[in-house]
């Protein structure tokens, strides 16, 4: 069984487009589950529409309480995460679902991405980035690569095993997880085209000072207990790539070659 769970606060107005990707998908979900978490844009108007979306609605508690409240709710062996504002394409969750069946050890697969804008015309070319070395290491030094969320598909029950989202956080929770299951688990990726991030002004990720706070502090818990001097020195090299990514220094073509070749460009950043 296959599961999406959709998560929304306040993008009723997105939340069909999102719905209706769910629907297309090229092999049909088992569950479809719409969290709710404290709108006031009435997001039932739009699930009644489909009697096999099941609508769950609590107080506004963040993200990833919501997530978890679709993971908890949902019974199926694989689980995507979308939210409200952003789209599957059709190929999305079959591709993911193949690529844990081809690697067994694996909790996650994630793929590429794409950007839209508020009207859903696409903005940008795919963006992915593989994996170039151990990606605990990879993700500390080089910030979350993975990027979206809707590429990513999830063995339900090992995610629910490794406790789900860290609901204490208000953003970048979803870097936090992916340490989480990189130092306890296995990642894979592939590299085709799964899903659809919209850019509108209601992003989270426009508000950079409290994405920045997030994300060291989810580097710094990466230090509690003892550890080895490569995740120490990735630490310190993920902090500085996430004050230059935040205070808006780093250029789209640094990111990509930081991102492409870590070792590299690292260096250059310690020397700058």
């Amino acid at each position: 069984m296959i599961a999406v769970v959709i998560t929304t606060y306040n993008h009723t107005r997105f939340l069909e487009e999102a719905i209706q990707s769910c629907l297309r998908q090229s092999r049909p979900m088992d569950e479809i589950i719409v969290v709710d978490d404290g709108s006031t844009d009435n997001p039932a108007s739009v699930v009644e529409r489909h009697p096999g979306v099941r609508l769950i609605r609590q107080d506004n508690c963040g993200l990833a309480a919501a997530r978890n409240t679709g993971l908890a709710a949902s019974r199926s062996d694989y689980i995507t995460f979308l939210d409200a504002d952003d789209r599957l394409l059709p190929n999305a969750i079959e591709t993911g679902v193949r690529m844990l069946v081809a690697h067994p050890d694996a909790v996650l697969a994630y793929g590429a991405h794409r950007f839209i804008n508020g009207s859903g015309a696409i903005e940008s070319d795919k963006h992915h980035v593989a994996l170039v070395e151990d990606p605990y290491l990879q993700l500390l030094r080089t910030g979350n690569f993975i990027a979206m969320h809707a590429t990513v598909v999830y063995r339900r029950e090992r995610l629910a095993a490794m406790g789900g989202f860290d609901a204490s956080m208000r953003s970048c929770e979803d870097y936090e997880l992916f340490l989480r299951i990189a130092r306890r688990g296995s990642i894979v990726t592939h590299d085709d085209l799964v899903a659809e991030y919209r850019i509108h002004g209601d992003n989270m990720s426009n508000n950079r000072s409290m994405m920045l706070a997030a994300a060291l502090s989810v580097l710094d818990k990466q230090l509690a207990g003892p550890v080895d001097d490569d995740v120490r020195l990735a630490v310190r090299d993920g902090r500085r790539f996430w004050k230059t990514y935040y205070t808006g220094e780093l250029t789209t073509d640094a990111l990509r070659a930081i991102r492409a070749e870590p070792a590299k460009a690292i260096r250059m950043l310690r020397q700058a």
